[in-house]
């Protein structure tokens, strides 16, 4: 009887707790019900369609794999298009219903190329992971910000407005991107209300604002080519007459901060060499603040002049009569491209005629500390001064292409700097249309251009170009070497203090980098 009586009472108290349960369900919002096929709020959700259409996903962790059959993978689970199909490479669309950056990678296990998505965002996955999904992570406030590619100009953005004045919609950014797309539903697009909403933003831009604290370079190009502008940080205002409307197809933060919001404008500001298409600082202007090793030949990729006057339009190359340096440095005028030739010293403030020489033959320039253009053959760098001396420029020039925006690209790079790389990598992927450096090329550019010393194009010559040492002997300036002597298959340069420079994953805008040693199996001194 007793027993009788203690079975009731648990299943008076369990019917309570089903009814109580029952009520709170009723009364408790939608949020987090992961994996339900609902986007619920505190989710991440994939849809199986463009424009947030089809079979929902729905996540509140990080997945570092999704696999790719039934029964075992992530699928859809949603009801319309797509319902039942793993997730992996088919996903058109996104909504963050979290508070936080959500991470979309092209491979497992977080490799790859990658997508920021903040925080609200709703649209498009980008060219690169459009059903090439394969895992994500909730990378807490790192990644863009709570606006970006949200329609709205926030601060730490980089912005293009489809009219003149910077009206119309917005296209907003905080990262560099190599090709905007053609097409809906893969192409980078006007998110923001007003005119041109929707539509791509290639080749469809009128006015700018950028609102981050780096210099920002708009191309004619996709994959960082062709002609350029600087917009500096807190320029507001329109595109130049080359890339004004019709005519942007890549963007790049590149650091440093150019003096003056006009750049490659056409007028001759406080920091800049300029070239003069007449003798005489007469004719339109070409400017700049940076070394260029080729000025190109032929429109639309060539450096040209730029302000008004005589020659706008033109090409620069062999066409330059006059220069202005109005920079703190020397600045070095090469018959030959990449700093090759024959050469003039022109000193800070010098304003007049190039020689009889260089008087429409320039085909180069470079910003130097000294006073004395470096000698080389085919354009190598300076090989003057010590093992120590030499050390410095080869680490300089290495870090001078960290922040510069450039993408791992197998194969790419060489002793003049980045370049496209080739298809295919060890993975299968086609890298001929990624503009960067892979680990090898970019030692070759510092050493090359640092110390007028070839290396070779790969890690594997590399290990030949000095003496071994081991991880424990490291000084600054060696090769680190990945893989047993002499098959090696990853190389970088030793800063000292622990930490290295180097051009590797991710293989995104950030692949050259620095950070702290990992791994290595020993060192080569390279004998300079």
């Amino acid at each position: 009887m007793l027993m009788r009586r203690a079975s009731a009472l648990l299943a008076v108290i369990s019917l309570m707790a089903s009814m109580l349960g029952l009520v709170v369900g009723v009364a408790a919002p939608a949020s987090a019900a992961a994996r339900d096929g609902v986007c619920d709020i505190g989710e991440f959700c994939y849809y199986y369609n463009s424009d947030n259409a089809g079979s929902i996903s729905d996540f509140a962790g990080s997945v570092s794999d999704y696999a790719t059959t039934q029964p075992s993978c992530y699928d859809f689970k949603g009801a319309g298009a797509g319902q039942g199909e793993c997730i992996k490479n088919n996903a058109a669309s996104v909504w963050n219903r979290t508070g936080e950056t959500v991470r979309v990678y092209y491979n497992t296990g977080y490799g790859g190329e990658y997508q920021n998505i903040g925080p609200g965002y709703k649209g498009q996955l980008n060219e690169e992971l459009y059903n090439n999904n394969a895992s994500h992570q909730f990378v807490g406030t790192e990644g863009t910000d709570s606006g970006a590619r949200s329609g709205t100009c926030e601060s730490g953005e980089f912005c293009y407005y489809y009219n003149s004045g910077n009206a119309g919609s917005i296209s907003d950014f905080t990262e560099s991107a190599g090709s905007y797309g053609d097409a809906q539903p893969t192409c980078y697009d006007y998110k923001g209300a007003g005119a041109g909403q929707g539509e791509c933003i290639k080749n469809n831009a009128a006015s700018v604002w950028n609102r981050s604290t780096k210099t920002v370079r708009v191309y004619y190009n996709s994959n960082y080519a062709g002609t350029y502008q600087d917009v500096a940080p807190g320029f507001k205002g329109q595109l130049n007459s080359t890339l004004y409307n019709n005519n942007n197809a890549s963007h790049q933060f590149v650091g440093a901060t150019v003096p003056g919001s006009g750049s490659r404008s056409g007028t001759c500001e406080s920091g800049e060499l300029c070239y003069y298409y007449n003798s005489g600082n007469a004719g339109s202007i070409s400017d700049f603040t940076d070394s260029v090793g080729d000025y190109g030949t032929s429109q639309p990729s060539c450096y040209d002049f730029k302000g008004a006057g005589a020659g706008q339009g033109e090409c620069i190359k062999n066409n330059a009569a006059s220069v202005w340096n109005r920079s703190s440095k020397t600045v070095c005028v090469y018959f030959n491209s990449y700093y090759g030739g024959s050469s003039q010293a022109v000193a800070a403030g010098f304003k007049g005629q190039l020689n009889g020489t260089l008087n429409n033959n320039n085909a180069s320039h470079r910003f130097i500390t000294g006073t004395e253009c470096p000698v080389s053959e085919g354009g190598g760098g300076d090989t003057s001064g010590d093992y120590a001396q030499k050390v410095e420029r080869v680490i300089q020039f290495a870090l001078s292409q960290t922040g510069q925006g450039l993408t791992y690209s197998w194969g790419g790079g060489n002793k003049y700097g980045p370049t496209y790389g080739i298809c295919c990598s060890p993975g299968g992927l086609d890298d001929s249309v990624r503009f960067g450096f892979d680990c090898s090329g970019l030692t070759q550019y510092a050493f090359w251009q640092g110390a007028g010393l070839d290396i070779g194009t790969t890690s594997r010559a590399q290990v030949s170009t000095g003496t071994r040492v081991s991880m424990s002997n490291l000084q600054r300036g060696d090769l680190i070497m990945w893989g047993g002597y002499p098959y090696t298959h990853h190389v970088a340069i030793y800063l000292g203090n622990g930490q290295l420079v180097e051009a590797n994953v991710p293989r995104t805008s950030t692949s050259v980098h620095v950070k702290d040693v990992y791994g290595g199996d020993f060192g080569v001194r390279v004998s300079m």
